[in-house]
């Protein structure tokens, strides 16, 4: 008699995730920013200098970003495996990636007829787990907060880059010194000045994320004396972010590049798995994917690091948006305080702020190019909506916080900034009575 994998077995195998199967396969994961770090798993990709694979922690898709066309990527664990069999990604070998992970995972499989058959007897597992590289913890918000502010205060100010605040983000020259934009240095030679003057001064880099060490060159890795700090940063400025204190916890890169136009200053140590004496890294530490606080500019002047926001300004009414310089400009016309989420899956944080400040309401504003998606049947970006769907429902159940979406026409702008720098207000969507309304300040 034909047996069947049951329904139960499929979607069992179904919720593992690339970055669970990666982890039980042995492949050496590391945190960076929003993302695992882990070599491709193609076996047709060839040799790797260094991993390029990158999983999201929010969305949970993967994609190699290493030369050569390899092509690997995916959404789940179920291409994640077939891409490290059969160096492809092809519906034929569903079923036999089916059975692989319930084998790898430790998953019953069961049958159409009831009959259940267990992937561990009478030999052992296939793979073994192995641990997974440990996170440096990074130093605390304030000392970060130290080490960031006199760095900024060492960087340059290139004209490029005021032109742009000036005239395309319309920031004054105040507001950019409120904020604290900050040029990327050049030159090794005006990095080194700013490093040795930071050593020189007595502030420590160890686990500061974006600082790192290298080893110079023709050094021993065993030596103490032949590694040296720099950063691990390219780009066009930095972008500080703030928690509820004021603390510059966290920088962002604006990095000039189409392709990824904004990372982290982060500098995740790689000596568990480089050998590489070129890349090798030490030092440093993740910086994670944090919240970033933002208040209108009169209080940015004014806020005094350690004092809670909420002391200049009133928390009843919170924003949240997601992007750096959409927060601040918006937050700056609207006189509100806003969260700038480094991406739509990463909402677990404001909730207890939002407890934490006794918002009465708030306020979802994403890109409406991140909502709306003309090539999906629904005509919308199902990820996104399903994430605000769940944010929006545990505000609203959980923390009686009344709940609205601010939507506008695309046509308008990407971005709330760009329809408030035009004088255009969204119209607002209540979650729970589905009421429509013209925003008004």
């Amino acid at each position: 008699m034909t047996r069947f994998i049951s329904e139960d077995t499929i979607n069992e195998v179904k919720n593992v995730t690339a970055y669970e199967l990666a982890i039980q396969m042995g492949h050496s994961i590391r945190s960076s920013g929003t993302s695992w770090v882990t070599y491709c798993p193609n076996p047709n990709h060839g040799s790797e200098k260094r991993p390029k694979t990158y999983i999201s922690k929010y969305k949970g898709i993967f994609k190699c970003f290493d030369g050569g066309g390899c092509g690997c990527k995916g959404s789940d664990g179920i291409t994640y495996y077939c891409w490290s069999q059969y160096g492809e990604w092809d519906k034929k070998h569903f079923f036999d990636c089916i059975l692989g992970i319930a084998e790898i995972m430790g998953i019953h499989v069961g049958y159409e007829d009831g009959q259940p058959k267990r992937t561990d007897e009478g030999k052992a597992p296939k793979y073994q787990p192995r641990p997974i590289v440990e996170d440096v913890k990074p130093q605390s918000d304030e000392v970060c907060d130290r080490v960031y502010r006199r760095f900024l205060s060492l960087c340059p100010v290139y004209e490029e880059h005021v032109h742009e605040w000036r005239y395309k983000r319309k920031y004054s020259d105040e507001e950019v010194t409120a904020i604290g934009l900050r040029s990327v240095p050049k030159s090794y030679k005006e990095l080194n000045i700013i490093i040795r003057t930071l050593l020189s001064e007595g502030f420590s880099l160890e686990r500061i994320p974006g600082f790192t060490m290298r080893l110079r060159k023709g050094g021993d890795s065993n030596h103490k004396g032949d590694w040296f700090w720099t950063i691990s940063a390219s780009g066009k400025y930095f972008i500080p972010l703030r928690n509820e204190k004021g603390q510059i916890i966290r920088l962002r890169v604006s990095t000039g590049r189409e392709d990824k136009k904004y990372m982290w200053f982060s500098s995740a140590p790689n000596m568990d798995y480089v050998d590489d004496v070129n890349v090798m890294r030490k030092g440093g530490a993740s910086s994670g994917a944090p919240l970033n606080i933002v208040a209108p500019f009169p209080v940015l002047q004014a806020w005094e690091v350690g004092v809670e926001v909420t002391t200049y300004l009133g928390s009843d009414f919170v924003i949240c948006s997601e992007g750096e310089h959409k927060s601040y400009i918006s937050s700056n016309i609207l006189q509100k305080l806003f969260i700038g989420i480094p991406g739509v899956g990463i909402y677990k944080e404001v909730i207890p702020l939002l407890r934490q400040w006794k918002t009465k309401k708030l306020v979802i504003a994403m890109d409406m190019d991140a909502l709306l998606d003309e090539t999906k049947e629904a005509g919308k970006n199902n990820y996104v909506f399903e994430h605000l769907t769940e944010f929006a429902k545990q505000v609203l159940d959980d923390e009686g916080i009344e709940v609205v979406i601010w939507c506008w026409d695309p046509k308008l702008g990407k971005g709330l900034d760009d329809i408030l720098l035009s004088s255009v207000l969204p119209v607002e969507i209540d979650l729970r009575t589905k009421e429509r309304r013209l925003v008004t300040v």
